[in-house]
């Protein structure tokens, strides 16, 4: 087997990789948008219900804050990021087409398996940090729905 074709499984399996790891990224976003929304629809039905009576409780303020704190961590993960993954075609033609000495496609392809590997290498920490925010966001927004429901049963 020629080491085009082995250069070229290469570069198709980075870019399989960068692919996927956008799809995570995009699942992240959408989960965050889910969680903030659902936050504040506990915060606005089950708060004005606990709130109805008039002074808020405890239960009420910790619930708001658990509020805030999905709001914050939720902003986090949507938040626009800068991801690394393309290379510059600008750059790709100058070196590999239009040089004096144009390379091989082979060159290309491994060159560009590698880039694409290094960005997927360095875009972990960020979808790392990503899966711990969402994890955060979904404990203080399970605990935000329950604090709210002892406010309830508190002003009853």
């Amino acid at each position: 087997m020629s080491n085009d074709l082995l250069y070229k499984v290469a570069y198709d399996e980075a870019m399989r990789a960068l692919s996927e790891q956008q799809a995570v990224i995009d699942s992240f976003r959408n989960r965050a948008g889910l969680l903030l929304s659902s936050a504040a629809i506990a915060a606005s039905f089950l708060g004005s219900q606990a709130l109805r009576g008039g002074r808020p409780n405890a239960a009420s303020w910790l619930a708001l804050l658990c509020f805030v704190a999905v709001a914050a961590a939720s902003l986090a993960i949507l938040w626009p990021r800068r991801w690394e993954g393309k290379a510059n075609p600008r750059d790709l033609i100058a070196t590999y087409i239009e040089s004096p000495h144009p390379a091989p496609i082979e060159n290309l392809h491994r060159d560009l398996a590698i880039h694409m590997h290094n960005s997927y290498s360095e875009n972990r920490g960020g979808l790392e940090q990503f899966f711990y925010l969402l994890q955060l966001a979904s404990g203080f927004l399970t605990l935000e729905v329950i604090l709210w429901m002892i406010a309830l049963v508190i002003t009853f």
